[in-house]
């Protein structure tokens, strides 16, 4: 199904938590990227939200629905909207609202990651892995002061192995998003043809890697 196929007029309701985590994830979206684009996919009831921040990389949060649809939610929106619309509806109880009009699509939310053929996870704690990610923004920092090409340098570090055969790119984006935090929480590495997967217990980051058996995409991103 591609972005803006299904979009049910009736409001979405969170709760207390789940709106606090989600204006959240939107704030830091925003920060990173004042133009976010998000694909919000609800079903099961669940409401879930892709982005594509400026790293190569596709995130993924999923929270409970207070009230679970049966309909299926496809569409691509602002994340500047999202967000105030979380603000302007948000009570005590948490929040509903109906998702505004869509956007066109980009090119790096247009394809999801698949849900099966994922192979045995790497595990490890996450304060095990948080601390390299923060030597790496500091090395960035301190080499940026002399570097002609910052750009170059940021993919030199970002490149490199990080764990469980994901680089480090994938936990820049987890820690900027809140979503890899220095505590003694589970964390995951995925692989499987033409995808990479870090899996936390905040979300999810993906990452397309080529493969000999990528076939070109034929979709339409609208």
């Amino acid at each position: 199904m591609s972005p803006s196929t299904l979009v049910e007029n009736e409001p979405l309701a969170l709760g207390v938590t789940e709106t606090r985590l989600l204006s959240s994830h939107c704030d830091r979206l925003m920060r990173w990227d004042a133009g976010a684009t998000a694909r919000i996919v609800s079903e099961d009831g669940k409401f879930g939200l892709y982005a594509a921040p400026p790293l190569g990389v596709m995130t993924y949060i999923c929270l409970p629905l207070a009230r679970p649809r049966e309909l299926k939610v496809d569409t691509t929106i602002a994340v500047s909207q999202l967000l105030n619309l979380i603000r302007d509806c948000s009570t005590s109880a948490g929040a509903e609202f109906s998702l505004p009009g869509s956007i066109p699509g980009i090119a790096e939310l247009a394809v999801l990651p698949p849900d099966d053929g994922w192979q045995l996870p790497i595990t490890a704690i996450a304060s095990d892995v948080a601390p390299i990610v923060v030597a790496a923004v500091e090395e960035f920092r301190a080499r940026a002061v002399t570097s002609v090409d910052n750009d170059a340098l940021a993919a030199e570090i970002w490149d490199r192995h990080g764990f469980g055969g994901l680089p480090l790119r994938v936990f820049h984006a987890a820690r900027l998003l809140g979503l890899l935090a220095n505590d003694s929480s589970r964390i995951a590495a995925y692989t499987r043809t033409g995808w990479k997967r870090l899996v936390t217990v905040r979300g999810q980051v993906f990452m397309r890697v080529p493969s000999a058996l990528d076939r070109p995409l034929l979709s339409v991103v609208r």
